[in-house]
């Protein structure tokens, strides 16, 4: 069963007039009049059959019940936008891995040209150093690295061989 809500343009002028404390401000943030914001409220207070905020001079204060709202809304348009932010940002097509320079040489390199057939999209950059790299610093997505026991670096991000 789907719950009736109010109109989301009702919804995103009472957020950002709450946010901002103003429904001037609220009103440029949202490339409308103020009048319009002063609508589009009226028009929820109304289907709420509360009022949300307390008008002042040059300024408006929620109401209890406008506070209650303003954490759903505000809270629930934050989620949205991360949602949209995840799902508009680009797959990773590149990766760095670091590695030796013995184990790039010897068994990483004559493996590339097969790699890039298998997966044309990624762009593989190798980094060979025989020092060990901190993956939480960004310098590496992944390392390849061999030796007994537990990385000196203290990365837990490893798995370990043999």
């Amino acid at each position: 069963m789907a719950i009736k809500l109010p109109s989301l343009t009702s919804l995103r002028a009472f957020e950002a007039a709450a946010r901002l404390g103003s429904f001037k401000k609220a009103a440029e943030e949202l490339a409308v009049t103020a009048t319009a914001i002063s609508h589009r409220i009226r028009v929820l207070e109304e289907y709420l059959e509360h009022p949300l905020f307390l008008r002042k001079v040059r300024a408006v204060e929620l109401t209890a019940n406008g506070v209650a709202l303003f954490t759903a809304v505000h809270s629930s348009f934050e989620t949205i936008g991360l949602a949209i932010e995840h799902i508009r940002k680009p797959r990773r097509s590149s990766v760095t891995l670091s590695t030796t320079p013995a184990f790039a040489t010897k068994w990483l390199v004559p493996r590339l040209a097969s790699f890039q057939e298998a997966y044309p999209d990624i762009d593989l950059h190798i980094h060979a150093s025989n020092t060990p790299v901190d993956l939480n610093a960004g310098t590496a997505d992944l390392a390849i690295r061999y030796g007994q026991g537990r990385p000196v670096w203290g990365n837990e991000r490893h798995a370990t061989f043999g």
